[in-house]
């Protein structure tokens, strides 16, 4: 990629989204056609005649009313009777043309917004001198200027800064180029161990009225995983019997201890060393459900062979066995997209993610025009494929657009931008979900329940680092938790249910060949460092015997098949 041409092609949107402005300003507030190069000290005169030409471009009256109050410093009473026109009609004059001034300011941001996270998406800009640019923008547009009169400009900072405008781009906004995270400090563990263990619990805990309840379940161990960050058991449980949490909204499903007793658990080790608990987790749809992660404190050492884990007062410990072998194969390689691929298939992604949840009527009925989130991820592509293919990050041969122009048209999606006639051929992904889309029925059949034992370590992808601890189906949901070092979540705000941003791409192929794409739909973590993420799969999952995970970055991609026990 060239960063000099990627400079200069921001640089030039700029300018031409200021030129676009120019068309529709009343003068003065901001640089107009002919004022390029004047310099701020230059005479009034010399301004305003450069200004004056662009109010020529607007019509009969509309022009001479403005002119007049901006340039002559009239009040309407004064401009009215200038013209020969009602103080009425000056005032329509006026604000029709600030409401064509913050549209064209608007539309000029977004597109300027788009190009430059485009941009520094595939790295081929920094963010500092993507920003600089951006600050030049706002203030060509002269917003103090304009904004000290409280009429003409909107605000320039929030639509330049906004998450990539229309387009799914914030989440490529976190990643980084490979081998920009620190490396890990030396001997520092990373271990992972399918476990795939049901364990008794009965005990009490305090529901969400504050009671103490009697509660049993079972609780499913997933996998125990050992990273830099510490020890944890990843784990899915039910309870039932005596115990039914009180139905009081949402609140149970951030209250762990109200569905189950985990603050009673103990550990030890094969070395004698006991291990303070604690707990991770949320309830899941079904108040009787919870799923989450048992950390340990102190750090336990690599080399452990066992944990002896008590969930219950006064009975036995169940012995986890952390010797099993982590099955499966884990295969790493250079990308087979080019960066700008990566960011069209990402948008691929979002969009197919989209259709799953497009309601049924709208699916069945091809006149319904296609709801609001489909044309604002759509608006803008054309300017995307333009800004990857000017600064080298996508080739003019690639198929991408094509296939993402087919993939539009087969979603009813227009206005999109794209030149490149439609491709026949899509990728076997996009094919799979456009499948189960348009077969998909108002009553079709849920995932069927249950807990897979499922454990692998990737190798560094932009510097993140994915622990795949587990898979859980519940209520015709299929979730994976995963766990990611050297994500940066710093755009996330820590509300729960609400999607952060994730920079890969991650497919799963299962048994019987059908495709599956992910989303972030939650996570959770002490430091900005690793977090544990649970990525939805869509279509859910329905217990294959076995899936292939696929992660793709900017620079590599990694494959796993991974075998699964389910329980």
């Amino acid at each position: 990629m060239n960063r000099e041409r990627a400079e200069s092609y921001l640089r030039l949107v700029a300018e031409a989204e200021l030129r676009q402005a120019a068309t529709h300003l009343p003068g003065g507030a901001v640089v107009l056609p002919g004022t390029t190069g004047v310099e701020p000290g230059a005479s009034a005169g010399r301004q305003q005649a450069a200004a004056a030409a662009a109010l020529y471009r607007l019509p009969g009256h509309q022009r001479e009313a403005i002119a007049l109050q901006y340039y002559a410093d009239l009040s309407e009473t004064e401009t009215a009777r200038a013209i020969g026109i009602s103080i009425g009609a000056v005032k329509a004059h006026t604000a029709r043309a600030i409401a064509e001034l913050r549209t064209a300011l608007a539309a000029g941001a977004s597109r300027l917004s788009i190009v430059a996270q485009v941009l520094t998406a595939v790295h081929a800009l920094d963010q500092e001198a993507a920003d600089q640019i951006l600050d030049d923008f706002a203030l060509a547009m002269g917003t103090r200027q304009a904004g000290e009169g409280g009429q003409l400009s909107p605000d320039l900072g929030s639509l330049l800064r906004s998450p990539a405008a229309h387009l799914p781009l914030g989440m490529l906004m976190s990643s980084r180029p490979s081998g920009a995270s620190p490396p890990a400090a030396p001997g520092s563990p990373h271990r992972v161990v399918p476990v795939g263990q049901m364990i008794a619990v009965r005990g009490a805990a305090e529901n969400v009225s504050g009671e103490m309840e009697d509660v049993r379940g079972e609780m499913y161990v997933l996998s125990y995983a050992q990273t830099a960050s510490g020890a944890r058991l990843t784990m899915a449980a039910r309870t039932r019997g005596e115990f039914v949490p009180p139905g009081i909204g949402p609140s149970y499903r951030y209250r762990p201890y109200a569905t189950f007793p985990v603050h009673q658990f103990t550990a030890t080790d094969n070395r004698g060393t006991r291990y303070q608990v604690g707990f991770i987790g949320r309830g899941e749809r079904r108040p009787s459900e919870l799923t989450g992660q048992i950390t340990l404190q102190p750090d336990p050492p690599s080399g452990i062979r066992w944990l002896d884990l008590a969930t219950t007062a006064g009975e036995p410990a169940v012995r986890i066995d952390l010797n099993r072998p982590t099955d499966g194969e884990i295969t790493a390689s250079q990308a087979i997209a080019s960066p700008g691929e990566h960011v069209l298939h990402y948008i691929a992604m979002r969009l197919l993610l989209l259709a799953l949840e497009f309601p049924e009527e709208i699916r069945l009925h091809p006149a319904v025009p296609v709801p609001e989130p489909f044309t604002c991820i759509a608006d803008g592509l054309g300017d995307v494929v333009a800004v990857l293919q000017a600064c080298g990050a996508l080739s003019a041969l690639s198929p991408v657009p094509g296939q993402l122009a087919a993939l539009c048209a087969g979603l009813k999606i227009t206005g999109h931008g794209i030149t490149a006639p439609p491709a026949r051929d899509l990728p076997e992904p996009w094919l799979s979900m456009l499948a189960h889309y348009f077969r998909r029925k108002p009553r079709t059949a849920l995932a069927s329940d249950g807990c897979a034992a499922v454990a692998a370590a990737f190798p560094e992808l932009d510097g993140i680092r994915l622990t795949i601890v587990g898979l859980h189906n519940s209520a015709g949901r299929t979730v994976l938790f995963v766990q990611a070092d050297g994500l940066n979540p710093d755009g996330y705000d820590g509300r729960r249910d609400v999607e952060p941003d994730f920079p890969l791409r991650i497919w799963i192929r299962d048994s019987d060949g059908r495709w599956h794409a992910t989303r972030p739909c939650g996570w959770a973590g002490t430091d900005h460092t690793e977090v544990t993420m649970r990525l939805q799969v869509l279509p859910a999952l329905n217990r294959p015997a076995w899936i292939d995970v696929f992660a793709a970055g900017h620079s590599a991609q990694v494959r796993a098949a991974l075998p699964l026990r389910w329980q």
